[in-house]
């Protein structure tokens, strides 16, 4: 917004002696209008305090371009209100305010035409002096919208700040670069984080988590080293871990939450946890995993390099089949584990009979060198199939 055409057609010559002879006080009338200013509103009278010659010279410019566009019956340059309006929202004058100082300023310019006009003066008949007011309320009308913007433009830029502020008070507690308590406390003020009872960092790859938790948590997206963009999330659980998990329920995608904690200090480890948590699903499940919810599958997340090296080098010769019948074993041997290693059960689970499953079973020994019967291999290929199935 640059300009606004205000002015009405061509005033009456009388008018525009009138204006003319108002422009050249303008001088005089900032200082009057100043004056006005600081009796009438509480705001300006501090403004005048600390910054007179700063508010005398906004209304001088305001008021030569006031009278400018009243004689030249032109558009009115908005400029000088857009940057008031800038400068006086950053100072806290509120828009209300300001607006109403806009109205005083063009009551004040109405009645000085008024008073300078007299009975006959200038020869300014009553019904000319209705198309000044006309006029003058235009100019006013076009400076308060200019103000008005710029106040929304204003509240938009401490938004955006406040927002980045908030952000990088986020990545600080992520990332354990605050940790002194006077600093803990004020971040947590800012996010509106409490800063007692238990607390939760929550990470997830869908929005809905984000959607059905809402303003209860406090978010940060984040990209991962990995390259995986993830809502990161912070949230007090004053109700538990149950009832964060009914909240849950309805998420689409991967949703890891760590275990509870009390000190803002822990929240890397929490996030820590919160990732693994979320990488403990078998590759392409969707739900929710608390940290610890699934031990075995967690310490494969935790260290995923060494159990992939561990994984592929147990089951090499599992995986060296050709992919369906490489599939039809691993998933045999994920619903023997899953029945507490019962054939008989898994048989029923697979559409298979009992004897298929122990040959299959049978198949994986041989392949993989290890014995069922005994717990050691049965430990070291659950957590190989765990490997397999994280896709790791």
């Amino acid at each position: 917004m640059g300009t606004r055409i205000v002015a009405t057609p061509p005033l009456p010559e009388e008018l525009l002696d009138l204006a003319r002879w108002q422009r050249a006080q303008v001088p005089e009338l900032s200082a009057r209008l100043v004056e006005l200013l600081r009796e009438k509103t509480e705001c300006y009278r501090r403004v005048a305090d600390e910054y007179p010659e700063e508010l005398r010279k906004v209304c001088e410019a305001h008021l030569d371009g006031a009278f400018t566009s009243f004689i030249e019956c032109r558009e009115v340059e908005l400029d000088n209100a857009l940057k008031t309006g800038r400068a006086q929202a950053r100072i806290g004058i509120t828009l209300p305010d300001a607006l109403r100082a806009y109205r005083l300023a063009g009551t004040f310019i109405y009645e000085m035409l008024i008073e300078r006009s007299g009975p006959h003066a200038h020869g300014v008949t009553p019904e000319q002096m209705l198309r000044a007011s006309t006029t003058v309320w235009k100019i006013i009308d076009a400076y308060s919208e200019a103000l008005t913007t710029a106040y929304r433009e204003v509240e938009t830029e401490r938004g955006r700040l406040d927002e980045q502020a908030k952000s990088a008070l986020m990545d600080g507690l992520l990332e354990g670069r605050i940790a002194q308590r006077p600093d803990l406390e004020d971040a947590a003020g800012v996010l509106g984080l409490p800063t007692s009872g238990k607390l939760v960092v929550i990470v997830a790859d869908d929005a809905s988590a984000v959607d059905e938790i809402g303003s209860r948590a406090v978010w940060r997206r984040r990209v991962h080293s990995s390259g995986v963009d993830m809502n990161v999330g912070i949230m007090p659980v004053g109700a538990g871990l149950d009832a964060l998990r009914e909240v849950l329920a309805t998420t689409s995608g991967v949703v890891g939450v760590s275990t509870p904690f009390t000190d803002l200090t822990e929240v890397p480890t929490a996030l820590h946890r919160a990732r693994i948590a979320r990488r403990s699903l078998p590759h392409g499940a969707n739900g929710v995993v608390v940290f610890g919810d699934l031990p075995v599958a967690a310490l494969v997340a935790g260290a995923p390099a060494l159990a992939a090296e561990l994984a592929h080098e147990m089951l090499a010769g599992v995986l060296a089949l050709p992919p369906a019948e490489r599939e039809i074993l691993l998933m045999t041997l994920e619903a023997w584990y899953g029945h507490g290693g019962s054939a008989k059960v898994a048989a029923k689970n697979l559409y298979v009979h009992p004897n298929t499953v122990r040959y299959r079973i049978r198949r994986i020994e041989d392949l993989t060198g290890r014995d069922l019967n005994n717990p050691k291999c049965v430990a070291e290929l659950y957590m190989a199939l765990q490997a397999v199935r994280l896709g790791l």
